[in-house]
């Protein structure tokens, strides 16, 4: 059976001399595992349709007798090439890719987080605040996977809480109004509350780095898989080797 559907490309690794594995996460079919047979050759008519991080559109042969399957067409929608300028964009995209590729089930149509991917993967390639776009994309993924964080309510009174929350609570899923916190002291800055606050706001982030790590310790912990995501590691170093050369 042929079947047609958009595809971020996750992955891709050699299965022969002149082929290749591609892991796709797809719109209608959730993450898939595609042969591509003679992709090394110069007269393969996929081309940059199936590069890692690439959006493409393809029509592939579901046969229901195995999980590998084979592309027929491949038409490339976006290729995100400021993103691949930039290697700490490109090193945000692959924590993704890794993400999707270790927690996502196989063959279950995953459209919102299809969805909230490809807008992260816009935003890093030419969006206003690339910068935002990991730790909003985690904040999204957390919530498509059932483990939602309560942003606007207090998860203690439930009341609406107005402005900044006075405190979050990743452990018990959200914020603390100020009535709740009481003579405590908050276990996070003023900075990263105001952060949580702008999340809904849609505003752009002051220190998005510091939520985009409580939400992968959020993310690993709740997803069910606490291995270590090698690209985040990669991330961090691409960091660090930028902020050193510039110091």
């Amino acid at each position: 059976m042929l079947k047609q559907t958009k595809v971020i490309v996750l992955h891709r690794m050699p299965y022969s001399d002149s082929s290749l594995i591609v892991k796709g996460f797809c719109f209608d079919f959730g993450v898939q595992s595609f042969l591509v047979k003679s992709a090394k050759s110069h007269k393969n008519p996929f081309k940059s349709s199936l590069d890692p991080l690439a959006e493409s559109e393809i029509v592939f042969h579901d046969s229901g007798k195995s999980d590998l399957h084979f592309i027929r067409e491949a038409t490339l929608i976006d290729w995100f090439p400021n993103l691949r300028k930039d290697l700490e964009k490109t090193a945000m995209a692959e924590v993704m890719a890794e993400i999707l590729l270790r927690y996502l089930p196989t063959g279950l149509s995953q459209e919102l987080e299809f969805r909230y991917t490809e807008k992260a993967l816009q935003v890093l390639d030419r969006g206003k605040c690339p910068q935002d776009a990991l730790a909003r994309w985690m904040w999204h993924i957390a919530d498509c996977a059932g483990y939602a964080l309560s942003v606007d309510d207090c998860i203690r009174c439930g009341n609406s809480i107005s402005g900044n929350p006075a405190d979050f609570l990743f452990e018990s899923g959200g914020a603390l109004c100020k009535d709740c916190l009481g003579f405590f002291l908050p276990h996070y800055s003023p900075e990263f509350l105001s952060d949580i606050a702008r999340l809904t706001a849609r505003m752009p982030l002051h220190d998005p780095r510091a939520l985009e790590g409580e939400f992968f310790k959020y993310l690993k912990t709740h997803l069910g898989e606490n291995r270590e995501i090698k690209s985040y590691r990669w991330l961090q170093e691409v960091r660090g080797y930028a902020f050193s050369t510039t110091d």
